[in-house]
């Protein structure tokens, strides 16, 4: 099975069927986890795509987008940027929210039926450590930790805005918001989500891959030393800082058989993030 992780930037209209058609154009995805998706792009996307169907977090829990400020550009004005799935074959069920999250807007999961195993699905979009502060750990953690008491496979997409650091050895990984760090006041931080060692047993697919791929590994080690593994997203002038913040992460029920990250071509489409697409098989 395929499946996507992907920040579509609050895309609608064209733009949206913009990136539903590069989508489909890399060959298409099962299972598709979303993140700064606008309800109204949503029908867009999908058909553009060639997906059955979708489920946006404001049809699952309209609420959580009524507060001003969340969602939206410039406190609360514009459209509503948050999270979706959409796949092929048999929809999404049991949508699970999390209410008490400091951004309850930012995250979802739900059951999905992948290559006939149940599975749960969690779509998850970081908040922003410049806007948000300490509130941008604490949904990690929050997440984390509940990720660690689910039972079964786990597929996890998301724009997580970290690490700052993304070595080809995964204990030189470091989040924004690292666990020690003086500004957390002696709080956990951001990598018990997507660290060195998480308190979850998901792992990166990317990294996983590099596992049985030596030679692919030792050309990243020569050109890239420091990381990032790939680029997914870029700051600074002219975009000179590259930074993998995307990715999908997974229990160990799977099986990675490939993993793309397609920058320049979803930049072009429209976003400023890149597709991500993993290869996967899921066992019993």
């Amino acid at each position: 099975m395929r499946v996507a992780s992907w920040n579509l930037m609050g895309r609608s209209g064209r733009a949206a069927a913009s990136l539903g058609s590069l989508l489909r154009d890399r060959g298409g995805a099962d299972l598709v986890l979303l993140q700064e998706a606008s309800p109204r792009g949503m029908e867009k996307f999908i058909e553009a795509a060639g997906l059955d169907w979708s489920l946006h977090i404001r049809d699952v829990a309209p609420e959580m987008l009524s507060e001003r400020g969340r969602s939206g550009k410039k406190g609360g004005r514009g459209r509503p940027r948050s999270v979706a799935l959409a796949g092929r074959g048999e929809p999404a069920r049991n949508p699970e929210v999390f209410p008490d999250a400091p951004l309850p807007e930012k995250v979802m999961a739900a059951t999905v039926r992948l290559d006939g195993v149940d599975t749960t699905v969690v779509t998850y979009h970081a908040p922003t450590g410049v806007q948000h502060k300490l509130k941008k750990p604490a949904q990690a953690v929050q997440l984390a930790r509940w990720l660690a008491s689910v039972q079964g496979p786990v597929v996890l997409g998301g724009d997580f805005n970290t690490p700052k650091v993304d070595p080809p050895d995964r204990g030189g990984i470091r989040t924004h918001w690292h666990s020690g760090d003086t500004k957390l006041n002696g709080l956990p931080g951001d990598d018990l989500l997507v660290g060195p060692e998480p308190v979850h047993g998901l792992r990166d697919v990317l990294r996983l891959h590099l596992a049985d791929h030596s030679d692919e590994l030792a050309m990243i080690r020569v050109e890239r030393p420091d990381g990032p593994l790939m680029t997914s997203y870029r700051t600074g002038g002219a975009g000179k800082r590259r930074y993998r913040y995307d990715a999908i992460w997974v229990t160990s029920q799977f099986t990675v058989g490939s993993v793309e990250y397609v920058y320049d071509e979803a930049i072009e489409a429209g976003t400023d993030h890149a597709l991500v697409l993993a290869g996967l098989t899921v066992g019993p």
